[in-house]
C-alpha cells in the first residue's frame, strides 16, 4: 500500500524516535532478563519508525507546544510564564534539547502550527521545517484547534491559573500591587487572579505552600505538562492526522488530555487515536513491512 499515515508525536516519543542510539542493542546483552529484553525491543522500534519516517510511509509531526515547555528546563519554565507579555527573552532551550530538535528535523519530522499567546520564540525554523496544510486549509485548521480548545474550556490552563491565584493570596501580592486593581477589575476577575503569575514566581523565590522549591516545581511541572498535552492534542486535531503516538495514557493522577476522563470527548467527538511507539511500530510493520526505498 503506497498510502503514508500521518502521525503526530509528542517530547518523549519524538525524542527517543530521532536518536534511537540503535548501537546501544549491543551493550549489556547477558543477562538477556524481561526488562532488558523489553527495552531493547522498544530501542529496535525507535529505529524501525525512524525509517519508516525517512522513507516517506509516515509523515510525521511535532507540535509547537513540545518546542515550547516541554523543551525547557524545569526551573526555567517559571521563567517563561513571567516573560509572557514582556519584552524579556525567553529562556534558552538546552543544548542537548536543541540537538535532539535538530536531529528530529533531520530524520524527517515537521513542526506542525498551533500559536499560543505567551510561548515566546522556539527554536529557529526554515520554511520546509513546517508541516504543510495538506488536508485543510490554513483557515480551517486554525478554527479546528479553536473548536478544540473551546469544547475543553481550555482547562489545563484555567488549572494553572487557579494554582497561581491561590499563591499570589498566599504571598499576599495584591496589597503590593493595587496599580493592577483596575486592570483585573476591567477583565472582571480578582486581582490575585490577575496577579497569578506573579504568584508562581513568588513561590519559586520563596516557597510558603510547598515544603521545598523542588516540591513546589514537582507541581508546576505537572501543571504545565497537562497545558502542553492539550495543546499538543488540539494541534494535532486541527490537521487532521492519523494518530497522535504518545506513551502518556493519563495512567497517574494527572488531569491529562489522553487520560480516561476525557477519553469519550476526545476519542468519540473529535476522533483522535492515540497510539504507543510499540504499537505503531507493529501497525507500521504490518501495512509496510521493512522499506527500503524512498517513495
Amino acid at each position: 500500500m503506497r498510502t503514508p499515515i500521518a502521525v503526530t508525536f509528542d517530547t518523549n516519543t519524538y525524542s527517543t524516535i530521532a536518536d534511537p542510539k540503535i548501537g546501544r542493542l549491543l551493550e549489556k546483552l547477558w543477562p538477556l532478563d524481561r526488562d532488558r529484553w523489553q527495552s531493547k525491543k522498544r530501542r529496535i522500534a525507535w529505529w524501525y519508525i525512524q525509517r519508516c519516517i525517512r522513507k516517506g510511509r509516515i509523515h510525521a509531526g511535532i507540535p509547537e507546544a513540545a518546542f515550547a515547555a516541554e523543551s525547557l528546563r524545569n526551573t526555567d519554565r517559571v521563567d517563561l510564564l513571567l516573560t509572557v507579555g514582556t519584552k524579556t527573552p525567553r529562556p534558552t532551550i538546552p543544548a542537548t534539547r536543541q540537538e535532539i530538535i535538530a536531529a528530529a528535523l533531520a530524520t524527517g519530522f515537521r513542526a506542525m502550527h498551533g500559536p499560543r499567546i505567551g510561548y515566546g520564540a522556539l527554536p529557529t525554523f526554515g520554511l520546509a521545517d513546517w508541516a504543510p496544510d495538506t488536508r485543510y486549509p490554513i483557515a480551517e485548521r486554525q478554527d479546528r484547534m479553536s473548536a478544540f480548545i473551546r469544547h475543553f474550556g481550555e482547562y489545563p490552563l484555567r488549572a494553572l491559573q487557579d494554582f497561581g491565584e491561590r499563591l499570589s493570596a498566599s504571598h499576599g501580592l495584591a496589597a503590593s500591587n493595587q496599580r493592577y486593581a483596575q486592570a483585573a477589575a476591567l477583565n472582571n476577575i480578582t486581582l490575585d487572579r490577575y496577579l497569578w503569575r506573579e504568584g508562581i514566581g513568588a513561590e519559586a523565590a520563596g516557597p510558603r505552600n510547598h515544603v521545598t522549591q523542588a516540591a513546589f516545581l514537582k507541581v508546576l511541572r505537572k501543571l504545565m505538562a497537562d497545558w502542553a498535552d492539550f495543546d499538543i492534542a488540539a494541534a494535532h486535531y486541527s490537521y487532521g492526522y492519523d494518530l497522535l503516538c504518545t506513551e502518556d495514557q493519563g495512567k497517574l493522577v494527572s488531569n491529562s488530555i489522553f487520560g480516561a476522563q476525557h477519553a469519550s470527548d476526545v476519542q468519540g467527538v473529535f476522533k483522535v487515536q492515540s497510539i504507543t511507539v510499540m504499537d505503531l511500530a507493529a501497525f507500521c510493520w504490518k501495512r509496510f513491512w521493512f522499506p527500503l526505498r524512498k517513495w
